[in-house]
């Protein structure tokens, strides 16, 4: 398996690179909340058949894609990028930032369609490492609970760095 950075590795500690291995499992409920029901739900064989096997490390195991993997990284074309796993719609163009650093950024989601959830620290991690890190925050499609990325502070600003492979994008209709 080849080892590529992700947004842990980039906020450039040596905590952040000790949480860089994708989670064991994924949640099945939302974030912080153990009686929450997700409008979309599926089962594990459902969503391995529509998803392809990065996508379901990505979106149901917490994993993170390769720097610079997603065409939508530098994409400026006017329009919404919807959730892959239930095509809501998250984020419009007109929130997108582009940052020379390889992922997805936005300032922010459409009202009320992502979920902030703390990421799991590793037992091994001490109350120093885990300050260092505390801006580490996951966000998830509210609707499947599918894994979008992470929310967190990117040259100098709080911003939504997603994996491109978690969404799909529709371009404005032209007048």
């Amino acid at each position: 398996m080849t080892h590529h950075p992700n947004r842990r590795a980039f906020l450039g500690t040596a905590a952040a690179t000790a949480l860089a291995a994708p989670m064991a499992k994924a949640h099945t409920e939302a974030p912080g909340s153990e009686d929450f029901a997700y409008e979309v739900t599926r089962t594990e064989e459902e969503w391995r058949a529509m998803l392809t096997e990065d996508e379901y490390r990505i979106m149901r195991e917490f994993g993170t894609e390769p720097r610079f993997s997603s065409d939508y990284w530098q994409s400026e074309e006017a329009g919404h990028y919807h959730c892959k796993g239930c095509n809501l719609t998250i984020y419009d163009s007109d929130q997108k930032t582009n940052r020379l650093i390889g992922w997805v950024f936005f300032h922010h989601s459409r009202p009320d369609n992502v979920l902030l959830g703390i990421d799991e620290w590793p037992a091994q991690m001490s109350e120093t490492e885990i300050e260092e890190v505390r801006q580490v925050t996951e966000v998830h499609c509210r609707r499947c609970g599918s894994h979008l990325g992470h929310y967190l502070i990117v040259q100098g600003e709080m911003l939504h760095c997603i994996n491109g492979a978690s969404l799909s994008f529709a371009a404005d209709e032209a007048s």
